[in-house]
């Protein structure tokens, strides 16, 4: 069987087996191993889950020994499209200022508050 060797950041060199390792692929947009993909080992002198980068090279040299791969889509594209834009991106319109929390705040102090905020 292959053996894999890598280094816990407590033990120092261990000798692992391929399914002792989890190799976890993010693909960049050119189809190559992208940032974010990583492969991990539980120790087996400290049983510590160590997770290392991986890079171009790694990732083919533990597929090729035979790790178990797991495919991960793009996590930056999955949320553009299920999530609202973020506030750092947000939709235009006049900014919010003091005189509108001063506003608001006053709003906030009659029984029909909601009722006001709910007429245009």
């Amino acid at each position: 069987m292959t053996r894999i060797r890598a280094n816990c950041p407590g033990c120092g060199e261990v000798d692992l087996t391929p399914p002792d390792v989890t190799l976890r692929i993010m693909r960049a947009s050119d189809g190559l191993v992208g940032d974010g993909s990583t492969y991990r080992f539980l120790c087996p002198a400290c049983d510590e889950l160590v997770t290392k980068p991986a890079d171009e090279r790694i990732a083919q040299l533990l597929s090729t020994g035979g790790v178990p791969i797991e495919e991960l889509e793009d996590i930056d594209a999955i949320l553009q499209t299920l999530l609202p834009p973020h506030p750092e991106r947000p939709a235009s319109g006049p900014a919010f200022t003091a005189d509108d929390v001063l506003a608001m705040h006053e709003l906030l102090q009659g029984d029909d508050w909601f009722e006001r905020l709910l007429t245009p």
